[in-house]
């Protein structure tokens, strides 16, 4: 089973994929993209490159599951507007339904498991824990 997970940082977005196997070990893939950046959300053919350059990603790992890390969407910590257009544009793939997880149950996850992916970069990190923590609930 192949689950990508995405971590959503203001025009950045980060994904990391992990593959479930038939004995339960989940580990990393390695591929060539670890992030796209949405330079300008008013041009038009931009959007819709971002998009289709997310969607094409999307078919070329044939993911089981893909699952959006959640961010607030009020209070002093809340997120970038332009965060929610680009977590749109992803959601509007149409092979597989886009899954949230909270940043609460993830950590609540984390207290009683361990993390023990390799990461190549340390802002996968985020992005890299939320395609474990799906991954293992299967």
């Amino acid at each position: 089973m192949k689950v990508i997970g995405i971590q959503i940082d203001k025009t950045k977005t980060i994904f990391y994929v992990v593959d479930k196997d038939g004995y339960d070990a989940i580990k990393s893939l390695k591929d060539d993209c670890k992030y796209l950046v949405l330079k300008n959300d008013t041009d038009n053919a931009e959007v819709r490159k971002y998009q289709s350059d997310v969607h094409l990603y999307f078919n070329d790992i044939n993911p089981d599951r893909i699952a959006i890390l959640s961010r607030q969407t009020k209070g002093r910590f809340r997120s970038a507007p332009l965060s929610f257009k680009i977590e749109g544009l992803i959601q509007c793939y149409e092979e597989i339904d886009i899954e949230f997880v909270s940043g609460p149950k993830m950590n609540a996850f984390y207290k009683k498991n361990d993390f023990d992916l390799p990461l190549e970069f340390d802002y996968q990190e985020a992005a890299a824990k939320v395609a474990y923590y799906i991954a293992s609930q299967e």
